[in-house]
């Protein structure tokens, strides 16, 4: 269900009484000053992919919300670590964002040693759910759950190791009875490809770079994480529904986050110009085109209750998933 009217109702009440509130125990709410040059929105992965395109597509309306330029700033490496350590270090002043992702709170500071914390930034947009569903390859004549066999350790394709995506998929293999190991790629066409060319056995793959290869029939697709059915795969049953629990609920979340001492006005602020550019019809039609659903967990939810309920559950799904703790 996807930016239903109520939702987008229900997302400008909770924003607008935040900024009424900060508004009512700080004189004169915003300062009047702020913005009053570019904001910076950095990216921890290169340009070219999936969240440096859906950053770039709000990026223009947020511009025009808040009167002043939005540059998008791509800062790679460390499976997102660079740019979130570069960010959590900015002057807390407003002007450098951080696109926000369980990948960089979660599996990464699992994984590996970091410099910064979900401490460190406080979560101010939330820009949306993407569903994940599990493909598999058209070839094996699956069409659900209850059609998988396992002839061996199963090969799962992933962007990265011990990611939502990969977990998903890998929860299912370890709740069916059967074991895994993965694959890395750098993205999910190539999961999705590699899955569709008999080279991995299964991807979990954001539902709008799944949809193309599955309408050509290159891939199939066998449970969708989501809490309910997806209007674009009506036929496609949760993994609920099909009686596996582990990876219901399950989705690419993500929002934008800035440094945690950033004043309270000027996170009122940007959460207010966030309001507006989510309303933007080009953010809409953006949205709709890559299927991206309303967020659950909005304004500073996404890092004071997303991200420690994720935490547990990616910790949870690691062991059957074959990944380390501290194995980056």
């Amino acid at each position: 269900m996807q930016w239903k009217k109520e939702e987008a109702v229900r997302l400008g009440a909770v924003l607008s009484a935040a900024a009424l509130a900060v508004s009512a125990c700080t004189p004169g709410a915003a300062p009047e000053d702020y913005p009053s040059g570019p904001i910076e929105i950095v990216v921890p992965w290169a340009a070219g992919g999936s969240s440096d395109v859906l950053v770039r597509a709000f990026a223009a309306p947020l511009e025009e919300a808040l009167g002043e330029s939005v540059l998008v700033v791509n800062r790679p490496g460390g499976g997102s670590a660079v740019g979130a350590a570069e960010a959590a270090t900015a002057d807390a002043d407003g002007y450098t964002l951080l696109h926000s992702t369980a990948s960089t709170f979660i599996t990464v500071p699992l994984r590996q040693e970091v410099s910064y914390a979900a401490e460190d930034f406080r979560s101010v947009i939330s820009l949306g759910d993407q569903p994940i569903v599990l493909v598999a390859d058209a070839d094996t004549g699956w069409e659900s759950l209850e059609d998988v066999t396992f002839d061996g350790t199963a090969t799962i394709a992933t962007t990265s190791v011990g990611n939502v995506l990969h977990l998903v998929a890998s929860n299912f293999v370890d709740e069916a009875g059967g074991a895994s190991d993965y694959l890395p790629f750098d993205g999910s066409n190539e999961t999705t490809l590699a899955v569709a060319n008999g080279d991995a056995d299964f991807a979990g793959v954001e539902a709008n770079i799944a949809l193309p290869q599955i309408e050509a029939g290159e891939v199939v697709p066998l449970a969708v994480a989501t809490t309910e059915r997806l209007d674009e795969l009506p036929e496609v049953p949760t993994f609920e529904e099909q009686g596996f629990e582990r990876s219901h609920g399950r989705y690419s979340r993500v929002a934008l986050s800035v440094p945690a001492e950033t004043p309270d006005e000027v996170v009122a602020a940007i959460a207010q110009a966030g309001e507006q550019a989510r309303e933007a019809e080009s953010w809409r039609e953006y949205a709709q085109s890559t299927l991206l659903q309303e967020p659950q967990y909005l304004g500073e939810d996404f890092l004071l209750q997303y991200v420690p309920d994720d935490m547990e559950w990616t910790r949870e799904s690691f062991g059957p998933a074959g990944v380390a703790e501290g194995a980056g």
